[in-house]
C-alpha cells in the first residue's frame, strides 16, 4: 500500500473512533515528535552544548583515535 493510502487508511479510523485514550495518545506522539530534543535540555546541558558547537566552529577539537590515546582506551 502506498503512503497516501494508508494516512487516508490511519485517518478513517481515527475519525470513526470514539476511542478518548486512542485520540489523547494520537495528540501526544504528534506533539513529542514537534519538540525540539534541545528544548526538553535544562540551561546547564544547553549552555554545554553550545559550548562545545562553538568549540568545534573554532576548530578546537581532536580525532576519535587522538580521544582513545588521551583517555587510554586501547
Amino acid at each position: 500500500m502506498d503512503l497516501q493510502s494508508e494516512k487516508l487508511n490511519v485517518l478513517q479510523k481515527i475519525i470513526n473512533s470514539d476511542d478518548e485514550s486512542l485520540i489523547r495518545d494520537i495528540k501526544s506522539l504528534i506533539y513529542s515528535r514537534d519538540l525540539d530534543w534541545f528544548n526538553g535540555l535544562n540551561r546547564n546541558q544547553q549552555n554545554d552544548v553550545r559550548e562545545g558547537i562553538n568549540q568545534l566552529d573554532a576548530g578546537e577539537s581532536f580525532s576519535h583515535e587522538e580521544t582513545k590515546r588521551r583517555f587510554s582506551f586501547e
